[in-house]
């Protein structure tokens, strides 16, 4: 399913010469964030990033994770403040926030009252990063990957995308792995893992896990409260994975499996780079093949519990056909950025797939 953002309707609509120049403010430790913004230059904008927290260090991420990040002692709130000045005087005339955590009101008013128009995009849903609901009402446009949030908000849903280094083709006869996953271990995923590599059913299955936790040593004291968490330790990598890894292990599994946070009904960016890489796809997500194309739908197995998979003869898994360019499309990095151009009511000429 494809749907167009909505802007709001409050809000000035810019035409191509007060384009000016694009602030994209997220989390810079996410490749996502970078990919957005090179995709945008490719179409010609000019574009600068800015980190929305002051630090990546783990004490930083502790620190925001227990809600400290606006405590009286905190330098976020300086930093955001000392942010929208350099955004204000580089001469910025748009604002993208996407994938943001500890954006505030008064970030984003100061933004506003100095005339410039601010974007949104989510890749969490508010249950997960929810901060973004306090400054709804001052945005020129918003749009989620949650489509219950989309609904329930007033947001315009745009599922995510992948990037094209995923799109590489595959063999089915060359398959190295049955199941193939990579994520950061958080505690929804962390007993998943574990049974998958503890069940007798899943013995006979060849895995290939790229597990990431941003500290070892935090994930080890995650194991006090969750015993599970010791049977993944000697596998979970304190550094993140480089994508073209990631790529090929998609492209070397028969099936990737996806477990998205408690509650999330937004297709997960796993969910496009396994279908794009042409392999299936094993989700927890019951609204998965509900939210895509139905050329794709049959690509999508839907489990409840881990122990579901053991009911799939891998053995037998048909050769896939490769995607049609139409799915192609949907589930690339051009039809993502196109449908927040339209959102954002930037020029139609910078998109990938004009109307």
């Amino acid at each position: 399913m494809l749907t167009i953002p909505l802007e709001r309707a409050d809000q000035p609509t810019p035409g191509p010469a007060e384009l000016g120049r694009l602030a994209v403010v997220g989390p810079t430790f996410f490749s996502y964030t970078q990919a957005i913004a090179g995709e945008f230059r490719a179409r010609g904008f000019e574009v600068a990033e800015f980190d929305e927290k002051h630090s990546n260090r783990n004490i930083a991420k502790i620190m925001y994770r227990l809600g400290l990040g606006f405590n009286p002692l905190s330098p976020q709130p300086r930093h955001l403040s000392e942010m929208a000045d350099r955004i204000i005087a580089g001469g910025f005339s748009d604002v993208f926030l996407v994938g943001v955590e500890v954006i505030s009101r008064a970030f984003v008013a100061k933004l506003t009252a100095a005339g410039l128009r601010v974007h949104l995009y989510m890749w969490d849903g508010r249950a997960n990063k929810g901060r973004f609901q306090q400054y709804l009402d001052l945005l020129s446009s918003a749009a989620t990957f949650d489509v219950r949030d989309a609904e329930e908000l007033g947001m315009a849903y745009v599922p995510l995308f992948a990037e094209e280094l995923f799109d590489t083709g595959r063999n089915d006869a060359g398959d190295e792995f049955d199941i193939g996953f990579c994520g950061t271990v958080h505690s929804a995923r962390v007993g998943a893992i574990a049974h998958l590599l503890s069940a007798d059913w899943a013995k006979r299955l060849r895995l290939g896990l790229m597990l990431y936790y941003h500290s070892p040593l935090l994930f080890l004291m995650k194991s006090v409260a969750q015993p599970a968490a010791l049977r993944l330790l000697p596998r979970v990598s304190g550094k993140s994975f480089p994508k073209a890894e990631v790529a090929r292990l998609f492209a070397s599994s028969r099936y990737v499996l996806d477990i998205p946070h408690p509650g999330q009904t937004g297709l997960t960016a796993r969910t496009f780079e396994a279908l794009l890489s042409g392999t299936r796809l094993l989700t927890f997500n019951a609204a998965a093949a509900h939210h895509l194309p139905a050329s794709i739908r049959s690509r999508v197995t839907i489990v409840d519990r881990i122990d579901d998979i053991a009911a799939i003869d891998f053995a037998a898994t048909d050769t896939l056909p490769p995607l049609n360019e139409e799915d192609r499309y949907f589930l690339s990095l051009r039809r993502f950025v196109d449908q927040l151009l339209e959102g954002m009511k930037l020029p139609t000429h910078a998109r990938a797939n004009p109307a």
